[in-house]
């Protein structure tokens, strides 16, 4: 059970991950109005680049998204797992949690930025709209709880107190 200063602190903690998370998804959809104006006021929209390296591009950019949640996963419990500077107290590991869910909700968004640039470069909205799909269910998985904090939270005290 956490104490009442450790849970207003724990409250805190998350308030402000919420926020930065909110900020991040306003910016993806932000991109999708990004989408939907330039095809309305370049239609019809054909890309800044007609290359012939962008369908290579295209698979590249699909195979990263496809990498990025096993990315994200590794990240996430490097940050769980690394030691810090100090001693493991609750801080520290609020601290933690702060650090990879942050990191978790920005690296659920690599596939909506993959695929503004694919719209940009080569024009085709399905591109956009399939990875924009793909970051809000990347998104949707690794969104912040505060019930998974404070289990982390307690979990870990149970095993300070226990060395």
């Amino acid at each position: 059970m956490l104490k009442r200063g450790d849970e207003s602190f724990l409250k805190d903690a998350f308030k402000k991950v919420s926020l930065v998370t909110a900020t991040v998804i306003a910016g993806f959809f932000l991109s999708a109005v990004l989408v939907e104006w330039i095809k309305s006021s370049h239609a019809p929209f054909q890309g800044f680049a007609n290359y012939e390296w962008v369908p290579r591009l295209n698979t590249f950019l699909y195979l990263m998204t496809m990498f990025n949640i096993l990315v994200i996963r590794y990240a996430v419990m490097r940050i769980y797992i690394a030691p810090g500077p100090g001693p493991d107290d609750f801080k520290a590991v609020v601290r933690r949690l702060y650090r990879a869910d942050i990191a978790a909700m920005l690296l659920s968004g690599l596939p909506c930025i993959y695929g503004l640039v694919l719209f940009l470069l080569a024009g085709d909205h399905v591109d956009f709209y399939l990875l924009f799909a793909l970051t809000v269910i990347y998104g949707t998985i690794y969104f912040p709880r505060y019930t998974k904090w404070v289990s982390i939270v307690e979990e870990k005290e149970i095993n300070i107190k226990a060395v």
